[in-house]
């Protein structure tokens, strides 16, 4: 399905999106060869930008027959315009951090969304089995990519991991999945446009606050580690990293020049 020479990380995106697809194609009981263009657009619109991914999976399957001619509407991509001030993101950063009132799984989400720019829709499908303890060291995994946290960022995530796994302990004959943010229906992760309202209602940028990481990020590493670090597309870094107006074509060249 993917082409040839792609890397393994886009490879897993497009996979993803495929299962993606192929799940809710079996949720609405449409067989494969019967997924028309309505069904693939009303599929594409109920879901974030990152389903269009589906696009090498969708041409996959028409090549070898397994349905017709689908097209997959390309995102025409749009500047962010919603922002924080950084010294407002790194005071509520603090809060996420420090403020013990606040509710653990809002410092935690809101830790991850304010420092690494990750998506709110993403932190809520990781499970407690994407989580990597080792001694002292922390991991998130995203897709493949294994995300390091910072010391007191660890800390908090450890602390929600051990409520996550008792919880799913206690609740294991209503859920099949470790959810690490399960919500009042254990079989399911918390809803995110609760965890929307809930950032919002006690002050803290949700879409703001993962926009301002991002542009900090994408100032200081090319597309393809933006990409690694926030789990998100390729397509999505490079569009913030031309958004930042930085070409990392020539840093890169000139890296490979100096150890010839």
């Amino acid at each position: 399905m993917p082409r040839p020479g792609s890397s393994g990380r886009a490879a897993g995106w497009w996979i993803r999106r495929a299962l993606e697809l192929l799940t809710w194609l079996d949720e609405e009981g449409i067989e494969l060869p019967d997924l028309s263009q309505v069904h693939l657009e009303r599929w594409l619109e109920s879901g974030p930008p990152n389903r269009r991914d589906v696009r090498a999976f969708v041409l996959w399957t028409h090549q070898r027959g397994l349905t017709s001619n689908l097209t997959v509407p390309v995102r025409l991509p749009e500047d962010p315009t919603t922002f924080l001030e950084d010294d407002d993101r790194v005071q509520q950063l603090r809060r996420c951090i420090n403020d013990t009132a606040l509710p653990l799984d809002v410092r935690v989400i809101g830790s991850l969304v304010l420092l690494m720019g990750l998506q709110i829709t993403r932190i809520l499908e990781l499970t407690t089995n994407d989580v990597a303890v080792h001694e002292a060291t922390v991991q998130l995994k995203l897709d493949e990519t294994l995300l390091q946290m910072p010391p007191r960022l660890a800390q908090l995530v450890l602390e929600h991991l051990e409520h996550a796994q008792a919880a799913w302990e206690s609740n294991r004959a209503a859920s099949t999945t470790p959810w690490l943010f399960a919500g009042l229906n254990p079989a399911h992760p918390i809803h995110s446009q609760y965890i929307y309202l809930k950032l919002r209602r006690l002050g803290l940028g949700g879409l703001a606050g993962r926009n301002t990481a991002r542009l900090a990020l994408a100032a200081d590493v090319p597309a393809s580690i933006l990409a690694a670090l926030t789990g998100t597309s390729i397509d999505n870094a490079t569009d913030w990293a031309n958004f930042v107006k930085r070409n990392w074509t020539d840093c890169i060249a000139s890296r490979a020049h100096d150890r010839l």
